[in-house]
């Protein structure tokens, strides 16, 4: 996949901030800089008998507060009741705490982590409207320059504001903070590690086009019996969904390759620590050939500070293959776009194999 890789002429990864400079003005914007502070309620039992009785579930209020507005969303705990610290996952999930297909929430509790899950919506709204939730705290005037955030830059700094609040109670460890997201919040899950160092360990899965896919190389799309079976492009994705990237990032639509970086640099700026790629085979819009070589890819930027990136990943994987080795780590499962318990247990394994 190396000769893969010269074949589609990345450009060469920079030093993380200056990666992270660009792919804030260019893509997802810049986060204002406001002061606020943080408010949590005592927590609420939910149910006690997970995992035989040693983990419970409780859920707190977090009220966040910028100014005169304020805005609170729940977060709910998946906490062992031995009073050990664990490894922490914080999960911004689409739907509020329960067993579904992207959380297989009794087989989680089983693991040796400690959980906080909520709802991305529960930070604001998924469409154009940025008079909801979080967004008036953040952007007052809704978008009005290029470089304002959008939406993936919002959800990704209330996962730094539920990390405040983590770091403040005695179930964290400190040393072993993870972040996992799906699809959108994938890409929010990167972005989010991107801008804080406090996470040691991030799984995007399946976050594809202005995720972890690359964009050179991306032959465009057409469909064959009612499915896509190339990846999406940047027109693609900023027609849909423009309000997730700041304003500048229209001007790829036009080309669909940006001309000064490409993806491995969102991957690249997370090194020294440790990312996770999870890929389906059958997720063509994803296109998961292209998110290996962009994990192959931003290796070099662990490769610099003489440590390992993807180990073994210069062979494309087959379906049921995973590659843990090294600080960047890929799978490959025959399914199509979903985050599913195999994609939970490869993460887990992960954590274990590297945690402090």
């Amino acid at each position: 996949m190396k000769n893969e890789l010269i074949k589609r002429q990345l450009p060469s990864l920079l030093e993380r901030e200056e990666m992270i400079e660009i792919l804030q003005r260019e893509e997802y914007g810049y986060l204002p800089n406001v002061e606020y502070s943080i408010s949590v309620d005592e927590p609420t039992f939910v149910y006690g008998q997970y995992a035989c009785g040693t983990v419970e579930h409780t859920y707190v209020t977090l009220t966040i507060t910028v100014g005169e507005k304020s805005h609170s969303i729940r977060v709910d705990r998946l906490l062992h009741n031995d009073g050990k610290k664990r490894p922490l996952v914080l999960f911004n999930n689409f739907h509020p705490m329960y067993a579904s297909r992207y959380f297989a929430l009794e087989e989680m509790t089983e693991k040796d982590v400690n959980f906080l899950c909520y709802c991305y919506e529960d930070i604001t709204s998924d469409n154009n409207d940025f008079s909801n939730g979080i967004a008036p705290l953040l952007l007052p005037n809704g978008q009005e320059n290029g470089e304002d955030c959008g939406k993936i830059m919002m959800w990704a700094w209330t996962n730094m504001r539920v990390l405040d609040y983590a770091l403040t109670q005695d179930f964290t460890d400190e040393s072993n903070i993870a972040i996992a997201g799906h699809s959108r919040l994938g890409k929010t899950a990167l972005v989010t590690a991107m801008l804080d160092q406090r996470i040691k360990f991030v799984y995007s899965n399946a976050a594809g086009c202005s995720g972890d896919a690359l964009y050179r190389g991306n032959s465009g799309h057409h469909r064959t019996e009612n499915r896509w079976i190339t990846g999406e492009l940047i027109e693609d994705i900023y027609q849909m969904f423009p309000y997730w990237f700041c304003k500048n990032y229209e001007k790829y639509a036009k080309t669909n390759v940006p001309d000064t970086f490409d993806q491995h640099f969102l991957i690249g700026s997370i090194a020294p620590r440790y990312v996770m790629v999870g890929a389906c085979s059958l997720d063509f819009w994803a296109d998961p050939k292209s998110q290996q070589l962009c994990a192959l890819a931003s290796g070099e930027a662990w490769e610099k500070q003489g440590l390992t990136g993807l180990v073994g990943g210069e062979v494309e994987l087959k379906e049921g293959q995973r590659l843990l080795d090294g600080h960047v780590a890929f799978f490959l499962l025959k399914s199509r776009h979903l985050l599913s318990r195999h994609g939970w247990n490869n993460f887990i394994d992960f954590i274990e194999k590297h945690k402090a």
